[in-house]
């Protein structure tokens, strides 16, 4: 087996990936991920909320199951 030189295997490197330009990336992409986590924070969804009055109602209806979901949160 060829064991390989820094200078070798970094050569290598260099043929096999593509060359970064020094102007960067092509856009800003922090406004599109902001504008995501502002979309996203607006409300839950309505599954969430039929699931949580679904749990306050069998919270009401047995009161034993209140310490089951205690243990499990």
């Amino acid at each position: 087996m060829n064991r390989l030189s820094d200078e070798q295997a970094l050569e290598l490197l260099r043929d096999a990936l593509p060359a970064y330009g020094a102007g960067g990336p092509p856009a800003d992409l922090w406004p599109r991920v902001r504008h995501r986590i502002d979309r996203a924070a607006d409300r839950p969804p309505a599954g969430d909320w039929v699931l949580a009055a679904a749990l306050v109602l069998l919270c009401l209806l047995r009161p034993s199951l209140m310490g089951i979901l205690l243990l499990h949160f």
